[in-house]
């Protein structure tokens, strides 16, 4: 029992200058007290010590919205994704130099940009109102499933069909995106890469292909475009409900 007591005496007074802060930051805060979790905590160390290009948007903190597990959408005012560690790092509200740490499996995802946001005139790099990113299983070749947060392109979170960018992180380092698709409605179902071919988007509309085929010909929509591809899934996804 002796030999026990001190060995937590040491762990704790060993512990990181991270997780001190962590553990210094007002307990009182409904808002972040789920993040202070020994998971999240175990992952802050590894994220924080990764190159700022493994995050997205090269490490810049935005402004977005945090989809809590319990369906709550928190507004907060600076927010990353570090890619490789799979961690959200959110910046304290009343403490500009405290960050609080939320592990991908203790959200539902996150939003980068508000509604408010509005493309800058003449800027081809501006982003029009809210990126959502969404915790799916993803299909990893052979090595099976694990849950990535995806870019979602089509107009749901949960339709029949989903259609995102995977954000990976290549050798050497850098961001690079993976066009991925599959059920949005069966959580349980990894979304796979996705190759931009008729053939391809059209094996995933089933028994609707036909009706989906006809629609993009009327309307000028291009198998190998993304944009055109999530709104082909997006008229699936309307007539797959309907009908």
């Amino acid at each position: 029992m002796k030999m026990l007591f001190f060995t937590l005496l040491f762990a704790a007074c060993s512990a990181p200058a991270w997780a001190q802060a962590s553990r210094a930051a007002d307990p009182g805060r409904a808002l972040y007290r789920e993040a202070n979790t020994p998971v999240a905590a175990l992952r802050t160390r590894a994220a924080t010590s990764q190159h700022e290009n493994e995050f997205l948007n090269k490490g810049t903190y935005e402004t977005g919205y945090l989809r809590a597990l319990d369906g709550r959408r928190i507004l907060v005012l600076g927010l990353r994704y570090h890619v490789g560690q799979r961690v959200v790092q959110v910046q304290d509200s009343m403490q500009a130099d405290s960050t609080h740490y939320w592990p991908l499996a203790a959200v539902r995802g996150f939003d980068l940009g508000t509604e408010d946001d509005a493309p800058l005139a003449n800027s081809p790099d501006a982003v029009v109102g809210v990126r959502r990113y969404r915790a799916r299983l993803v299909q990893e070749g052979k090595q099976g499933t694990r849950r990535e947060a995806v870019q979602v392109l089509t107009s749901i979170d949960s339709g029949p069909l989903l259609l995102a960018w995977l954000p990976v992180v290549p050798e050497p380092a850098g961001l690079a995106q993976v066009l991925v698709a599959g059920p949005g409605t069966t959580p349980t179902e990894p979304l796979r890469p996705l190759e931009l071919t008729e053939a391809a988007v059209l094996r995933l509309c089933g028994s609707r292909a036909a009706e989906v085929r006809t629609f993009a010909s009327a309307r000028h929509l291009r198998f190998d475009q993304p944009a055109d591809v999530a709104k082909l899934f997006d008229y699936y996804n309307r007539v797959a409900v309907a009908k």
